[in-house]
């Protein structure tokens, strides 16, 4: 079964928020995989690097060596899981070619953006007709934390 989570990010923004939920990934043992399109993935993979001052998150992209040792990856090929993930993080309206590897998907999207709550909604509705999945929706509250709405 496949727990399938929405995530509607608030005011502390998209990159917090993923670097949060990779960074309880890690720390529970389970590789991440992160689908996103050009050039997002692109960019994705710059703030890994950068958005602690003191810290990164060590991560591959798309074609680069090193898979076999990463705990992260990104890609913009939605059949790809290099790094053999449980985990998969779905970015500006991803979805992969199958749900079939994963047992967590977590779909982050910008709850202040028209267009990305409505893709957010057709992927409910497309995803709840899913056989083996159970879907979850949270919002992020002014705290940064989440509020389980459904």
């Amino acid at each position: 079964m496949t727990q399938i989570d929405f995530y509607q990010i608030g005011p502390a923004g998209l990159d917090a928020a993923l670097v949060t939920l990779v960074k309880k990934t890690c720390a529970v043992g389970k590789k991440a995989l992160i689908l996103c399109p050009q050039p997002a993935a692109s960019a994705v993979d710059s703030m890994l690097w950068s958005f602690e001052a003191e810290s990164w998150l060590a991560h591959g992209l798309d074609e680069a060596p090193g898979a076999e040792y990463a705990q992260i990856w990104i890609s913009s090929d939605m059949a790809a899981n290099p790094i053999d993930a449980e985990f998969v993080f779905l970015l500006h309206g991803s979805a992969p070619q199958s749900w079939d590897r994963f047992s967590r998907c977590f779909c982050l999207f910008d709850g202040r953006s028209e267009a990305q709550l409505q893709q957010a909604r057709e992927q409910w509705k497309q995803w709840k007709a899913l056989e083996d999945a159970q879907l979850a929706y949270y919002a992020q509250n002014a705290e940064g934390g989440w509020d389980k709405k459904a």
